[in-house]
């Protein structure tokens, strides 16, 4: 970078069992980053090499699943936003020139490289195929998020399953029964992201920022738990078209749509358990019948969990196929940093080549580093409130 006055982003390195930051890092270029609800989101830097006393600090913290990288907008003070933070993953120093980059995902990754079983399971003591290595719950879905979270970041007899992470206090109770069997071996990262694409299923998010204890800083991440939405503080978002909302990017795509979804469960030829929902609103509407089959949740043994997948699955690919992106101004009003992804954002369009004039209300399902250094993008979803 340039000078310090230019830098928009700041890299910082940290042990990721503590979050304690150990140092900031020299960036050759911005970096890039994505975050979204329910889903891992990743991060990308890439750092010069010349003199041997830089790259002999590259390769004291350039070492996957010990060290992180927090990717931080402004100049790493406490209460600048953190735009995504998790484990570093690849690496690859450039044959050409001296650069290297440097990529990782989010918080969530640390989940799907972890087995999901009861919290006081010992392997000294049981086979994880043992009836004690098989956590369950009745409550709500959010609950239920939050106690798999809790369960496999406080695992009695396996060091290192505690991580930098602030959990929230359990809400509403419900009725919903998840159980899980240890021999199942499947990750929490994935039965988490299940529990989020149940019908009614929880909106998560790990919320990455900075504190300081004692003079250091450290990297937390906040669980945040909506029910189903997250909570949404404060005044609406608006951005206007042409100031705070710079670009509107549209692109319809129903390779996805269907009004009736077939989802895959255990078992085979007639044994095969699978769940079923459908809908009239489009064959109503005069389009063909269009169905889909969802194999991604062929370990679920459940019948009313697959039909809740089914019926999730109904209520997203049976809307009109459109992706919408906004490309805003970070620093205008609403400012970058005041708002997360989950939230929900009125966006002002007048004069629009394809949109009528008025305000379309969308939430906002992630974000990205934007095309230029003081903007940033919205990824968008249409949704009832």
């Amino acid at each position: 970078m340039s000078t310090e006055e230019e830098r928009e982003y700041t890299a910082l390195a940290y042990e990721t069992v503590t979050g304690r930051v150990l140092y900031e890092l020299d960036l050759a270029s911005e970096p890039d980053w994505s975050a979204r609800i329910n889903d891992v989101g990743g991060w990308k830097i890439t750092l010069p090499l010349e003199g041997g006393t830089k790259t002999a600090r590259v390769r004291e913290w350039c070492v996957p699943w010990k060290y992180s990288v927090a990717i931080v907008r402004g100049r790493g003070d406490v209460d600048d936003p953190v735009c995504q933070a998790g484990p570093i993953i690849p690496y690859a120093p450039d044959d050409d020139q001296p650069q290297h980059t440097v990529s990782g995902k989010g918080f969530w990754q640390l989940l799907y490289r972890r087995v999901l079983h009861k919290w006081s399971w010992n392997p000294a003591v049981d086979r994880i195929t043992s009836a004690n290595a098989d956590p369950a719950w009745q409550d709500s879905l959010a609950n239920i998020a939050l106690y798999l979270v809790q369960e496999c970041t406080g695992y009695a007899f396996r060091p290192g399953s505690n991580l930098p992470l602030d959990l929230p206090a359990a809400g509403p109770v419900g009725t919903h029964i998840r159980g899980y069997h240890g021999y199942e071996m499947a990750t929490a990262g994935q039965r988490l992201q299940e529990l989020t694409q149940d019908d009614g299923g929880p909106d998560v998010l790990f919320q990455p920022y900075l504190t300081v204890v004692g003079g250091q800083r450290y990297v937390r991440h906040r669980m945040l738990i909506g029910n189903p939405y997250l909570v949404q503080p404060g005044v609406p978002l608006l951005f206007d078209y042409r100031s705070s909302l710079d670009r509107l990017t549209i692109a319809g795509d129903g390779s996805d749509q269907a009004g009736t979804a077939f989802v895959k469960g255990t078992g085979n030829e007639a044994g095969q358990l699978y769940g079923y929902a459908t809908t009239t609103a489009l064959t109503d509407a005069g389009f063909p019948m269009l169905d889909m089959v969802d194999t991604g949740h062929t370990s679920t043994s459940e019948q009313a969990t697959l039909d809740g997948y089914a019926r999730a699955d109904v209520s997203l690919y049976s809307s009109q196929p459109e992706q919408w992106q906004a490309t805003v101004l970070a620093d205008k009003e609403p400012r970058f940093g005041t708002y997360l992804p989950g939230y929900f954002a009125g966006y002002a369009v007048k004069n629009h080549h394809w949109l009528r004039d008025g305000i379309y209300t969308y939430r906002i399902v992630g974000m990205s580093n934007g095309p230029a250094r003081d903007k940033v993008l919205h990824q968008l979803q249409a949704v009832r409130q």
